[in-house]
């Protein structure tokens, strides 16, 4: 079996959830950038990060995270302008530039792995795909 969501529609959903606009676009089948618009007054920057799917774990996604040199400078401003905005615990961060995913904590994405067992998920050019079956 297979679902998937289109970029829009993942934008749509963290626009709502989030408040902040952020954009994907297809890097390769595993790989999507992610862009997020900075804007402290003066300084206004997009600032982009390719995202690798490493690994899918039950409801938990293994992520690798490349913006070039400030990877980690990147991830945790980034990670501290969400606070407040995504459930407690929903990201971890590991070594590396590694981010663990908790998709679980998220009530809609909950619903989705109560009653299927994810195999992998692809990055195409519209959006994400994911393959399963029925537990």
């Amino acid at each position: 079996m297979k679902a998937s969501i289109s970029f829009p529609e993942l934008q749509n959903i963290l626009q709502e959830k989030t408040e902040q606009n952020i954009g994907f676009a297809f890097v390769d089948d595993k790989t999507v950038k992610v862009t997020y618009p900075l804007n402290l007054g003066i300084i206004k920057k997009d600032l982009s990060a390719d995202l690798t799917i490493v690994e899918m774990e039950g409801s938990n996604l293994l992520v690798k995270v490349d913006a070039g040199r400030g990877t980690d400078t990147l991830l945790g401003t980034a990670l501290s302008l969400l606070k407040n905005k995504i459930p407690e615990g929903l990201i971890e961060k590991r070594s590396e530039g590694m981010l663990l995913l908790h998709l679980g904590q998220i009530e809609q994405v909950k619903t989705v792995f109560d009653a299927i067992q994810v195999n992998d998920i692809h990055v195409l050019d519209s959006g994400l795909e994911v393959e399963g079956g029925l537990k």
